[in-house]
């Protein structure tokens, strides 16, 4: 009995352990559960939060350029990062269809399948990396126009610190927008003037040390830009204008000097005069001197008979010079 009490009272304890050992494994893979639980917990809502619907798109508008029908629209570009992209959609017999998806970095699309005076309907979706898309946009409608010819006989004139480029009429209630750029054949779809022109000019601030271009498209008033080609393009170069020759130089010897005076030349934007002196053949004209004003005084002794040349200084280029000759001074009695 002794033995086999012992036994029994061992087993016992054999089970306990047993026992002990599996709460204890128990206890450890609760713990784990809950702090798995946890933590998915705090991840729930930016998860949740990326299958929320995206903002739509905003601000959709269209300008029919030549055979383009351009879009364009707005979207936060701090929102960028969480888009997958934007859905085009288009119709033109009252159901929507898809025609083009574009890069979360694309604000425009660019719409070459279309007839002029048919209607047509376009709407954008954004979309974002779950997939999810948002409500519509606003839903555009466009019947695009036959565009007008091109602007003709551009010209431009300087005048200070301003700058009027001129141009032919186009035709009968055809308006304008004025393009500039300051890189040869690349311009922005926003023009220079803020309201289409009526008049067949346009006047814009003038820098010296900047080169522009310019282009002019005739349009047809509505509720889009019906805008026809570009016209030739303007190369605004400063560095390249050639001021005209000084007019009306005189000369007036003194006793000591002589006074050297002329007329300005048309040129608003002439920086200064360069002024020459030839007092013998072989040696020819030697440059003296420089004057921001239409005047300049030699200071040489005027005994000795001479001749003069002033020509004026444009942005980089001198102009033709304008010439008096056999200056002397006559002693009085």
């Amino acid at each position: 009995m002794t033995t086999i009490g012992t036994e029994f009272a061992m087993n016992n304890v054999k089970h306990k352990n047993i026992r002990c050992f599996f709460f204890v494994i128990s206890f450890c893979l609760l713990l784990t559960a809950y702090f798995l639980f946890s933590s998915c917990g705090k991840k729930g809502d930016p998860t949740l939060k990326s299958y929320e619907k995206p903002d739509p798109p905003s601000g959709l508008a269209a300008i029919h350029r030549e055979s383009e029908i351009i879009l364009s629209w707005e979207f936060p570009k701090d929102k960028e990062p969480s888009l997958r992209g934007f859905h085009i959609f288009k119709s033109s017999d009252g159901d929507f269809k898809k025609i083009a998806f574009l890069d979360s970095d694309k604000r425009s699309y660019t719409d070459t399948n279309f007839q002029t005076g048919s209607v047509y309907k376009y709407k954008v979706l954004s979309r974002n990396l779950k997939d999810v898309t948002s409500n519509d946009s606003q839903v555009l409608e466009v019947m695009p126009a036959g565009v007008p010819s091109p602007p003709d006989s551009l010209f431009f004139s300087v005048e200070y610190d301003s700058l009027t480029i001129r141009w032919k009429i186009s035709g009968e209630g055809i308006l304008y927008n004025v393009y500039k750029s300051d890189k040869k054949g690349i311009y922005s779809l926003m023009p220079a003037n803020k309201e289409p022109l009526k008049e067949t000019s346009f006047r814009d601030t003038f820098d010296i040390n900047k080169v522009v271009y310019y282009t002019v498209r005739s349009l047809r008033g509505g509720s889009i830009r019906d805008e026809g080609p570009s016209s030739e393009e303007i190369n605004i170069d400063p560095s390249e204008f050639v001021p005209s020759a000084p007019a009306g130089l005189q000369a007036v010897p003194a006793k000591e000097r002589i006074y050297l005076i002329w007329k300005e030349p048309p040129e608003t934007w002439i920086v200064g005069y360069r002024v020459y002196r030839e007092m013998d053949k072989e040696g020819g004209f030697k440059f003296i001197g420089e004057s921001r004003t239409p005047s300049f005084i030699d200071k040489d002794n005027p005994s000795v008979k001479r001749n003069y040349r002033v020509t004026a200084m444009g942005p980089s280029k001198e102009g033709p010079s304008a010439e008096i000759r056999n200056i002397s001074f006559v002693k009085q009695r």
